[in-house]
């Protein structure tokens, strides 16, 4: 199993879409920077939410954007080729669906752990580079965003155990990428919208309370933060996803 996990991810990390995940990394924090730039500099001028402080406080509440990039973390480990129990080289041998099943995921974990490691570097080192000016960066900012991050783990691996299921589940990845987009993106966010005010229908209102999106936006401040809320549901959506995965890849016929 260990074999198999470092031959996954040694293939995973020589794909040139592992370069790909990387520089859309650098191009969102870029982004991120040059649209607060922009806005200092032709709208709003030095006021009250413009600071550097800001931006990585804001920052926090769009993490819904790796959340749902996580299929790709997961294709890259998958590569080119579908999981076929019937493939056999010296990384397989002996294993079976689960194991199979489990090794893709660890290992999508592990690429999951890079990338995030990389992107607060990154924004780290960017956003102080374009905001200098304005001198809010503090190490207090730095380690209050670091430990957002964190916090958010455990829904970011929910999005790569729920990306692991589809990928496994479905015949195609062109319908794997649907599945995830679908029940992943489109329908939490017409539930999100059904239980605004302005619809209110009460037992969306609830299920909204439950789902992954919406904690994303409560980690923007401390009053808002749910952590145990965040750690509970994230346990129980990746037990699930990996129960529905595993039994849907045991029962394909190849």
């Amino acid at each position: 199993m260990v074999y198999y996990i470092k031959s996954q991810l040694n293939n995973a990390l020589k794909r040139k879409y592992t370069r790909y995940y990387f520089f859309g990394i650098v191009a969102m924090c870029l982004l991120a920077n040059s649209a607060m730039s922009a806005f200092r500099s032709i709208l709003y001028g030095m006021n009250d939410g413009t600071y550097a402080s800001n931006l990585i406080i804001f920052a926090k509440g769009f993490f819904w954007v790796p959340y749902y990039s996580c299929i790709f973390i997961a294709d890259i480990v998958f590569g080119d080729t579908y999981p076929d129990p019937r493939i056999r080289d010296k990384s397989t041998i002996g294993l079976t669906r689960i194991h199979i099943y489990f090794g893709k995921l660890i290992t999508e974990l592990i690429m999951l752990v890079v990338y995030a490691l990389i992107a607060v570097l990154v924004f780290l080192i960017i956003t102080p580079i374009f905001q200098v000016h304005d001198g809010t960066i503090d190490i207090s900012v730095m380690l209050d965003f670091v430990q957002s991050v964190v916090i958010a783990f455990p829904l970011l691996i929910v999005g790569v155990s729920a990306a692991n299921m589809f990928l496994f589940s479905a015949k195609t990845k062109k319908q794997a990428y649907i599945l995830f987009g679908a029940c992943v993106i489109v329908l939490p966010r017409i539930i999100m919208l059904l239980a605004t005010d302005s619809f209110r229908i009460i037992p969306l209102v609830w299920v909204r309370d439950w789902l992954i999106t919406p904690q994303f936006q409560t980690l923007q401040f401390y009053a808002t933060r749910d952590v145990p809320k965040i750690i509970i549901t994230s346990i129980i959506y990746t037990i699930v996803t990996c129960v529905i995965g595993c039994r849907s890849f045991k029962k394909r016929e190849f």
